[in-house]
């Protein structure tokens, strides 16, 4: 178990603020995306909850409702808005920009029904009640999102005071403040503390889809493709390769395991190297490695996977001297045959040589 300290949370700190743009993003979404059902639980029972101060309406107003029956029950609207809208929105802004206006709708409504009440000083407790909700929605969101949702929060009591002048605004100010400060200061030391946990996340995620001897993906990676649908393309093309080590099992006979290991990790970091950023590279078993290269044509892949073959057939840095043959076919929309095509591809330059790169023109 992790202790922390002030330490540990400045080396988070400068961890997250080294992140670029792109990656802050994504670790926002997952955030938003993990707690955002409790964040939709809290704000709708929050809602609904809002309703029963209908009962200190009615000690309040000399045993009637109705003065505050509208504006109690007007939360009905946002909500049932809120619960309509939400599963349709997917970024992470916009959900905490849908959190925090129905937090803020939810505070009008209140102000709303205060203005007629005939006694406005416990407006100061239900104020304060808000910032556990507003709690609850720092969770998902940036902190500086919930610095917003503040603003909006101490603006509307303000503007409010106008007309429904509260007696004892200086204690309403004096109870918010401090719940203000000390909220989005956990706000930020939690949203460490989450950053923390994504970060483990991907690493666990990582090692799940990566092979530790060559650090290219391993088959866990090709099953998340498929099922995802990550490789099907109608608008470009893709291309498949089937590559593997000629006579591996001669050096595994002559160099050991540990040499045989060398020729694994030195053929998976070239490929890693010289392999497209946009290509896949997955150990498929052994000494076979399936590349998948979307957006490119089976000629430009043949000339890559040709110069990757080159490189290493000349190769004066390798523990053991050796080289390649590899397949090259089109994917046709369908993962299996695709890949069995490759194979056949690969088999192909096995038999009519080794040491080479053949692309089937015909699948």
């Amino acid at each position: 178990m992790k202790n922390y300290n002030v330490l540990h949370i400045l080396e988070i700190y400068h961890i997250y603020k080294d992140m670029d743009w792109r990656e802050r993003r994504e670790f926002y979404q997952y955030k938003c995306d993990y707690y955002q059902f409790f964040v939709k639980l809290i704000l709708i029972l929050a809602s609904l909850a809002s309703l029963s101060y209908l009962v200190s309406d009615y000690q309040l107003n000399g045993n009637t409702i109705l003065p505050t029956l509208i504006p109690r029950t007007s939360i009905l609207i946002p909500m049932f808005l809120y619960i309509a809208l939400e599963p349709k929105l997917k970024s992470y802004k916009w959900k905490a920009l849908l959190n925090y206006l129905l937090l803020n709708m939810i505070v009008l409504a209140t102000i709303w029904s205060v203005y007629h009440l005939e006694i406005k000083t416990h407006f100061s407790e239900g104020a304060t009640i808000m910032n556990f909700i507003f709690l609850i929605c720092c969770l998902g969101a940036r902190p500086c999102f919930g610095a917003v949702g503040y603003g909006l929060f101490f603006a509307e009591i303000f503007v409010s005071h106008q007309f429904n002048h509260y007696e004892n605004l200086d204690v309403i100010l004096s109870l918010n403040f401090p719940c203000f400060a000390a909220i989005m200061l956990v706000h930020c030391i939690l949203n460490l503390g989450e950053f923390e946990r994504y970060l483990t996340s991907k690493k666990l995620e990582h090692a799940l889809i990566t092979d530790p001897l060559t650090t290219v993906y391993n088959r866990h990676r090709m099953n998340q493709l498929i099922k995802d649908n990550q490789i099907i393309s109608e608008e470009q093309v893709i291309s498949v390769v089937m590559l593997d080590i000629d006579y591996f099992k001669m050096v595994n006979d002559t160099y050991g395991h540990y040499g045989g290991d060398q020729v694994l990790h030195y053929l998976g970091k070239t490929l890693m190297e010289d392999i497209p950023e946009s290509g896949t590279v997955i150990r498929f078993g052994g000494e076979e490695f399936l590349i998948i290269l979307p957006g490119c044509l089976p000629e430009d892949s043949y000339k890559k996977i040709e110069e990757i073959r080159k490189k290493i057939a000349a190769a004066k840095d390798t523990v053991v001297e050796f080289h390649i043959s590899a397949g090259v076919v089109k994917y046709n929309g369908d993962f299996e045959k695709s890949v069995k095509a490759a194979d056949h591809a690969l088999y192909h330059a096995k038999e009519t040589g080794r040491n080479r790169v053949y692309w089937n023109q015909e699948f």
